[in-house]
């Protein structure tokens, strides 16, 4: 165990943003149980008290901390989707981008956790992005028809992402690649319909 860091103080939009980057670290290596206030405090050489103040409680911090991913994400989302210019929607690259916010970042597990606790999302729209690309695609007869494409790929990576492979397993796929799974759901679900 490394000793405590010299403590410093910090403005409190610093304050809050360090806090949130060391957590969104400990988030990604072991999960929600990984977010834990002294273990922060101590990183940062601040008190405990001092994460409670910026944050209240645990609790509250785990919920700014998912706020912070996702917006996080959907900047990123956005450069990525204006990177591909008039290319036309990839379900797969989707299907991909959303198992990593999901899966190798942590937040699937912390978005559940969360709920599973009684905490209940607000606000709408964070994958508007990938909407706005299958849209402009054509990909589909509709928004509304894209909207539920990327609800579909949604669900299935964040299924994926909390699983890994139980549910492949569950129906005898032992040993199928995650990749190939998802770019088949995505094919599936992309393929325009009568």
């Amino acid at each position: 165990m490394s000793p405590p860091k010299r403590r410093v103080r910090r403005g409190v939009e610093d304050a809050r943003q360090r806090i949130l980057e060391t957590a969104e670290a400990h988030l990604a290596a072991d999960g929600p149980a990984g977010v834990k206030v002294q273990r922060i405090a101590r990183e940062l050489g601040i008190t405990d008290a001092g994460v409670n103040h910026h944050f209240g409680s645990r609790e509250a911090l785990l919920e700014a901390l998912l706020r912070f991913c996702g917006r996080r994400f959907v900047e990123e989302l956005r450069a990525e989707v204006a990177a591909r210019g008039e290319a036309p929607f990839d379900a797969g690259q989707a299907a991909r981008l959303l198992l990593d916010f999901y899966g190798r970042r942590g937040t699937g597990r912390l978005a559940m956790w969360l709920m599973l606790s009684g905490w209940e999302p607000q606000g709408s729209g964070m994958l508007e992005p990938l909407v706005d690309w299958a849209w402009r695609s054509a990909l589909l007869a509709t928004r509304r028809d894209c909207q539920k494409l990327v609800a579909v790929l949604s669900a299935v990576t964040l299924s994926q992402a909390l699983s890994r492979d139980a549910i492949l397993r569950s129906v005898g796929l032992d040993g199928v690649d995650e990749a190939d799974f998802l770019d088949w759901v995505a094919r599936l679900a992309a393929s325009p319909r009568p």
